[in-house]
């Protein structure tokens, strides 16, 4: 069997090769290649299943993954190409630039915690390469933005069909488990395949009748699966399945001893399940196994139910295809559900955005209004966010945030850059109500240590990272910028911030920045010869601490010097410790 496994393994390579240079398509992995951009179907064109896009994206590599698809069902071991159709799946054409924030947000932490499923007590962690994709690259048309809001609004409302696709996502997860990565022995095989067959009728038969009163774009799974299992080939699998499942009914009596074993049964009697057009009467099946040999063929009754098996996952082939990229899909929605569940859980709320398009006419501004605004980061800390609001005149404002060191300044910028990102990608946002203008880039940097090789040391890191900010700088980009400068001589540090929050409102972008140059604040404010510069300050209170909100105008101090009574750093606690290691043993050599 091992020998018989190898040749496959040397065929499917084989099949792999050639199916790519047939296609005009490549799978090679995502980070060597970048994000693919999909072409959009067009009318009349049989496409396949889309929850993401309101004109479907066009299917690639299909016969790559046909090959993948048709070996893993003979091996078990397609090595990882069917989660690759999901991984490596297209996505929408995107203005963004994800090296530009990924980073300073965390995606990649976020997605692993924040997004994992649980169905039926059975913990699940979505592939986090699609979803990353997904969320750092938000569709340029509006049209899929909309969609994807449809279909979580429906889903936040009706929890039944939650329940469908969890149910259906169960089932697909570990059907792509039995044909990705577990190869079979040759005594297992049918029993194998009959698994695989099972789990493919209860992804259909879940979604047919489970969403069959969908009314967004979730009907478009319903009608796939209407029509996969109104289809001869999925009659044939249920014949085959009721086959395997029910033959025949044996009736018996068993003897059992007082010490509860087993000590004799006798078969009562046996009824054949006739209503099954696969099974035949015994004598019937006798006569063809006499004329078969006579004819000189020799088989048993298992090689017979794998070629069947293997007919039926042959016809129901074109339909299962399209299932792997599905993955991705539904992975996309119930993370995000799981999400808006924990934060109901926590008290917090979560909301949808309502997204506008930038204005086109000089002088005039979008919204950006955010209610109850908090930042999920904080989960990753084991810290409980704190909700807040931030509401501008306009989209176009730049708000320059001071306030002390752990007020909360960072994380606002991180809460409000996230829910830019995620309300433009169609996913729930984190606060209660979210009025946004979109934007066509987003930059957030935080404040960044000086690499080994950096010859400028901390300076030159600011530097840069102004610099990296002003190339990918558009008409109407979000920008959030953490303490510009800091890491330099105050005057001339101020002089590149002054410099900087000058150069900014030309171009109008959405602007959120935090800085300790508070005297420069406060003259900035007086003068107000910045256009459309506002200002914001860490709430204190009675006991002069952080309350985790924000209020208009610019802080009268950074708390310094209570800081450092916090964490032991006056002078007279200093001049002790002085004082303590000067009499101690070792500083005197004593000790030695």
């Amino acid at each position: 069997m091992d020998s018989r496994i190898e040749r496959r393994r040397r065929r499917h390579a084989r099949a792999t090769r050639r199916a790519a240079d047939e296609e005009d398509t490549e799978f090679t992995p995502v980070a060597e290649t970048g994000p693919r951009v999909g072409e959009r179907c067009v009318e009349g064109e049989a496409c396949w299943p889309d929850l993401l896009h309101d004109t479907p994206l066009r299917s690639v590599g299909v016969e790559h993954l046909r090959a993948s698809l048709r070996f893993a069902f003979e091996s078990g071991d397609a090595g990882g190409a069917l989660k690759a159709a999901s991984e490596h799946a297209p996505v929408a054409a995107s203005t963004f630039q994800s090296e530009g924030f990924t980073s300073g947000l965390f995606l990649h932490e976020l997605v692993d915690e924040l997004f994992t499923l649980e169905v039926a007590g059975e913990r699940f962690r979505p592939g986090p390469q699609r979803l990353i994709r997904l969320l750092s690259l938000p569709p340029d048309d509006m049209r899929d933005v909309s969609l994807r809001q449809g279909i979580l609004r429906e889903l936040r409302e009706r929890a039944e069909l939650v329940t469908c696709l969890e149910r259906a996502y169960a089932s697909l997860y570990a059907l792509r488990g039995l044909l990705d990565e577990q190869p079979i022995g040759a005594s297992e095989t049918v029993r194998r395949k009959v698994e695989v067959l099972t789990l493919v009728k209860a992804f259909f038969v879940e979604l047919d009748t489970g969403l069959a009163q969908a009314e967004s774009a979730l009907s478009r799974l319903y009608t796939f699966a209407h029509e996969t299992r109104a289809s001869v080939a999925f009659g044939e699998l249920e014949e085959v399945l009721a086959f395997d499942a029910h033959m025949a009914t044996l009736e018996l009596r068993i003897v059992l001893g007082s010490d509860g074993k087993l000590r004799d049964f006798e078969l009562l009697g046996t009824r054949e399940n006739r209503e099954n057009a696969l099974v035949h009467a015994p004598v019937s099946r006798a006569w063809s196994r006499i004329i078969s040999w006579l004819r000189g063929y020799r088989y048993n009754e298992s090689a017979v139910l794998l070629a069947v098996l293997d007919r039926v996952f042959e016809r129901l082939e074109d339909a299962l295809l399209p299932c792997f990229r599905l993955v991705g899909d539904l992975e996309f929605y119930l993370g995000n559900l799981s999400f808006a569940r924990r934060a109901d859980d926590a008290g917090l709320s979560v909301c949808l955005a309502e997204l506008t398009e930038p204005p086109e006419a000089e002088g005039s501004a979008g919204p950006r209004t955010l209610v109850s605004l908090w930042n999920p980061l904080l989960w990753l800390q084991d810290v409980e966010p704190k909700a807040c609001d931030l509401e501008l005149t306009g989209h176009d404002a730049v708000l320059l945030v001071t306030g002390p060191n752990s007020g909360g300044k960072t994380r606002l910028l991180q809460a409000a850059a996230l829910a830019q990102l995620m309300g433009q990608s169609g996913l729930f946002v984190a606060a209660a109500q979210a009025k946004l203008t979109r934007a066509p880039s987003l930059f957030v940097s935080l404040v960044e240590e000086a690499p080994a090789d950096q010859k400028e040391g901390r300076l030159g890191t600011e530097l840069m990272r102004v610099r990296r900010l002003f190339e990918g700088l558009r008409p109407g980009s979000f920008v959030a910028l953490d303490e510009i400068c800091s890491g330099t001589n105050p005057s001339e540090g101020i002089a590149i911030f002054e410099m900087v929050l000058s150069l900014m409102p030309r171009l109008r972008p959405q602007v959120l920045l935090t800085t300790h140059f508070l005297d420069a604040a406060r003259r900035l404010e007086e003068e107000a010869a910045i256009p459309r510069l506002c200002f914001m300050c860490v709430e204190l209170g009675q006991d002069a601490t952080p309350t985790f909100q924000f209020v208009p105008g610019v802080a009268e101090t950074s708390l310094a010097r209570e800081v450092a009574a916090r964490l032991g750093v006056t002078r007279e606690e200093l001049e002790a410790l002085v004082d303590r290691q000067g009499r101690s043993p070792d500083a005197s050599g004593s000790g030695d």
